[in-house]
C-alpha cells in the first residue's frame, strides 16, 4: 500500500467520539453553507413572481373572443396531447379588457427549457391571441422574499463560521488522539509536509463530499419538482452545481489547513 494512503487511513482510523461529533457537525455546517449558496443563486426573487404571477415553467395562452366553445375544446385536447405539456386548464377571464375577453389556457411545461418551444408552438395555433411566459431560471413556484434572501445571506456566514470553528476543534481532538503516531513519525524522519498533507486531504474529502451531496440533492429535486423532467434551466443548473462543488473543495481545503495548523503545537513534538 502507498505510504501516504496508509498514513491517511491510520489518521482517519484515529477518529473517536469527540472528534467524530465535532467533525460531523462541521460537515453539516459546510453542507448547509453550500445549500444556502445554491438557493441564493437558483431561487428567483419574490419580485419576479407576485401573487397571480407566472412560474418559470408556466405559460398562459389567451384565447380570441371569436373562438367558439367547440374550437376551445379542440385546442384544449390538442394541448393535452403534447408530450412537453405536464398539465393544462382553461379559465374564464377574471378581468375583461379590450384584448382579453375570451379566457385563457394555463399550461405547465415539463421543463423550463421546453417553455420557449412550447410557447412558439401555441402562438402559431389558430384562435390564440397572445402568450405569456414566466421568468427563466426559477424553481417551480418557490420564490425568495427580500427577508428570505437576507436570512440566507446571514445563514451563509453563520454556517461558514461554524464549519471553521467546529472543524478546527474536531481536528484538534483527532490529532490529539493520533499524537503518539505523529511523534513516532517525526522521530523516524517522516517529512512534515506529508503529515500536514494527510490532515489537508481529510479536509478536502469533507468539502468534496459536501459539495457532491448538494449537487446530487439539486439534481434529484429538479427531476422530481415538476414531473419526470427537470424544471431548472440546464445551463444555470450546471454552472451553479460546478461552482458549488468547487466551493465545497475550497472550503474543505481551508478546514484542512486549520487542522494542520495544530501540528505546530508542542504536544506533538517528539519526546527526547
Amino acid at each position: 500500500m502507498n505510504a501516504f494512503l496508509y498514513l491517511e487511513r491510520e489518521l482517519l482510523g484515529a477518529i473517536r467520539v469527540r472528534s467524530a461529533v465535532l467533525l460531523s457537525f462541521a460537515f453539516l455546517s459546510l453542507f448547509l453553507f453550500l445549500a444556502s449558496f445554491v438557493s441564493l443563486f437558483l431561487l428567483p426573487p419574490a419580485a419576479a413572481l407576485q401573487p397571480g404571477g407566472i412560474a418559470s415553467n408556466e405559460i398562459r395562452a389567451y384565447v380570441s373572443p371569436r373562438l367558439s366553445p367547440a374550437a376551445v375544446n379542440s385546442v384544449f385536447a390538442r394541448l393535452q396531447e403534447r408530450a412537453d405539456v405536464l398539465s393544462v386548464r382553461f379559465s374564464l377571464p377574471e378581468q375583461v379588457t379590450a384584448d382579453r375577453t375570451g379566457g385563457h389556457f394555463t399550461l405547465l411545461a415539463r421543463s423550463a427549457t421546453a417553455v420557449g418551444g412550447l410557447a412558439a408552438a401555441i402562438k402559431s395555433m389558430e384562435g390564440i391571441a397572445s402568450v405569456e411566459t414566466g421568468p427563466a431560471g426559477g424553481v417551480g413556484r418557490i420564490v425568495l422574499s427580500e427577508g428570505g434572501r437576507i436570512g440566507l445571506l446571514c445563514g451563509l456566514g453563520v454556517c461558514a463560521l461554524l464549519a471553521l470553528v467546529l472543524a478546527r476543534e474536531g481536528f484538534r481532538a483527532l490529532l490529539y488522539a493520533f499524537r503518539h503516531e505523529i511523534r513516532l513519525m517525526r522521530r523516524s524522519g517522516v517529512s512534515e509536509w506529508r503529515i500536514a498533507a494527510a490532515v489537508e486531504v481529510a479536509g478536502l474529502l469533507m468539502g468534496l463530499l459536501a459539495g457532491a451531496l448538494v449537487v446530487v440533492g439539486l439534481v434529484l429535486y429538479s427531476m422530481t419538482a415538476s414531473g419526470a423532467e427537470p424544471v431548472l434551466d440546464v445551463t444555470r443548473l450546471t454552472g451553479v452545481a460546478v461552482v458549488s462543488l468547487l466551493l465545497g473543495v475550497l472550503m474543505g481545503g481551508l478546514l484542512g489547513l486549520l487542522g494542520a495548523a495544530h501540528l505546530a503545537s508542542n504536544r506533538f513534538s517528539p519526546i527526547p
